[in-house]
Formats: C-alpha cells, structure tokens, sequence
C-alpha cells in the first residue's frame, strides 16, 4: 500500500533472515527499538505475534498509534494461547482482534475483528492457520482505515473479559485422563 517498514524486532532467527531479505533493519531488543524510536519516530507499530509486551516509553513513541494482533476475540480469550483455550472449551466459533495498545495487556480499544468458524476437525495448529489468515485480512483492513482516517475504535466491554495467563496449564497439566469423557479427551487433543 505503498508504505515503508521502517524496522522489525526480531524474536528468532527465521524473521531476522526474512527481515534481511526483505531488507528491513532487524533490532533485536526493546531497548534497541527504543533507541531507534528515539532517533527516527515512526507513524504506526504494529505489534504481531510478538512474544515481546511493548511498554509505554516505546509504544508511546508511535504519532499516530500502536496495535495489536491478538489470535482471539477481545474480550474474550485474552492472554496466551488462545485457540488452545477455545479448543478446550469446545467453542464452535473463535477469531481474531486488531486492538490499540495501551497500558495493559490486551485491553485497549478494538478497531478490526473477524469471526473464524471451528468446525470438529480443527486442531490448535489448523485454527491458528485459520487465524493468521483472518488477521491478514484485518490487517488490510486496518492499514486501508488508518491511511484513509476512517479508522473507527470501540472500548472493549472488559466485564466479558477472560484472561488465560502465559503460565496456565489444562487441568491434569494436559494429560488424558481416562475418568474423563470421549467430549473431552477429544477437546484434550484437539488443544
């Protein structure tokens, strides 16, 4: 859309390379995108399955704004592992949120969101698939929205928020369990 990536935290060695190829500076740490914000600010950052929390001195730094990929439904299905946390609760819909970010985790306003279907078969890898596509999507979305100022941002309702935090576990720590029902050995497996 004729925009110019400016710079990429990279958090393993496959997006720095593909970062190189692209010939995009690759920063490697968050102080180092800090230093370089300091230098060059940016428009817009995009943070997308970042297993980095972007704080405000840095996020802050962007004129026009910061979002978030999230691999959910804000509110609902925030924090880690996500499609995980569906699959387990046999849900027959998920999706997919571009969200501001704010001062917490997952919790700012939400600007692109779309359904993804969950039919029987899905497993953790093939709903993420799913996932990653519908953000794609969003994303262009987004970009189109904000290149044309007609972004439109709605505060999520966070009395439906559900949180699963990055140390949770499955009950029995993932492990099938044989007093259980087929439902749920089923879902056990799936997730």
């Amino acid at each position: 859309m004729g925009h110019v990536i400016r710079a990429a935290l990279c958090a393993d060695a496959i997006f720095r390379d593909w970062a190189a190829l692209a010939d995009i500076l690759c920063v490697t740490s968050i102080e180092e995108l800090s230093a370089l914000l300091n230098a060059e600010p940016v428009e817009w950052i995009f943070s997308v399955a970042n297993p980095f929390i972007l704080p405000a001195d840095v996020f802050g730094k962007a004129r026009r704004g910061a979002f978030n990929y999230h691999d959910g439904p804000l509110p609902r299905y925030a924090g880690t592992h996500a499609t995980s946390w569906a699959l387990l609760a046999r849900e027959t819909e998920h999706g997919i949120t571009w969200h501001r970010i704010d001062h917490g985790v997952g919790t700012g306003e939400l600007v692109v969101q779309r359904q993804v279907l969950i039919p029987t078969s899905d497993t953790a890898l093939t709903l993420n698939l799913k996932c990653y596509e519908a953000a794609i999507d969003g994303f262009r979305e987004l970009l189109t929205g904000l290149t044309n100022g007609e972004l439109s941002a709605r505060p999520q309702a966070l009395a439906d928020r559900s949180f699963f935090p990055k140390g949770r576990r499955p009950d029995a720590a993932g492990c099938l369990r044989w007093d259980r029902s087929a439902q749920d050995l089923e879902a056990m497996t799936r997730a």
